[in-house]
């Protein structure tokens, strides 16, 4: 398992002197210390998880946001109980995204199992950005459910990457 801090940091949840320095300098965050640590306990229950990189750990609204590798994201999509293991040790939503990845690819991952049909981005007058994501409505998700789901993406994406989006549904007829 590789985490922003050291092993040993992680495992008896105290920080060492370089760990501190990170913290305090602004080069580690809470959420990666504290996503460190439960991930690292979790990684010792499980050996799938106990080869995961996570880059980084961000907090939004209690939810949690893990950096990890793209073959690690795999892993999870494809092992539904591990990720409820992860929101079990959280107490939270967790949500995963590709550390290395491009713009539209943390929009994918973050609207994962969610069909996006368009990513485009649109430059304003001011100079700014507006990323423009086109999805597909889904009937199996209630509508009220599906549109704080979308606010929360929304903040998600632009604490992590600085991502204005802006979500349309598709007409699907």
């Amino acid at each position: 398992m590789k985490t922003p801090i050291c092993t040993f940091d992680a495992k008896t949840a105290l920080l060492c002197a370089k760990c501190e320095t990170k913290l305090l300098s602004g080069l580690l965050t809470d959420a990666d210390v504290e996503g460190a640590i439960k991930i690292t306990k979790l990684a010792q229950r499980n050996q799938d998880i106990n080869k995961f990189t996570m880059t980084s750990a961000v907090k939004v609204d209690g939810d949690f946001i893990f950096a990890l590798s793209g073959g690690d994201i795999g892993i999870i999509r494809s092992n539904p109980t591990l990720a409820r293991k992860f929101e079990d040790e959280f107490q939270s939503k967790v949500w995963f995204v590709e550390a290395q990845a491009t713009e539209k690819r943390i929009i994918e991952n973050l609207f994962y199992p969610t069909k996006i049909l368009a990513v485009n981005t649109l430059w304003l007058p001011d100079g700014s950005k507006l990323t423009k994501v086109i999805i597909l409505p889904t009937d199996k998700i209630d509508p009220q459910l599906q549109h704080s789901n979308i606010e929360k993406i929304k903040k998600i994406s632009k604490k992590i990457r600085n991502i204005e989006l802006l979500v349309e549904f598709e007409n699907p007829n």
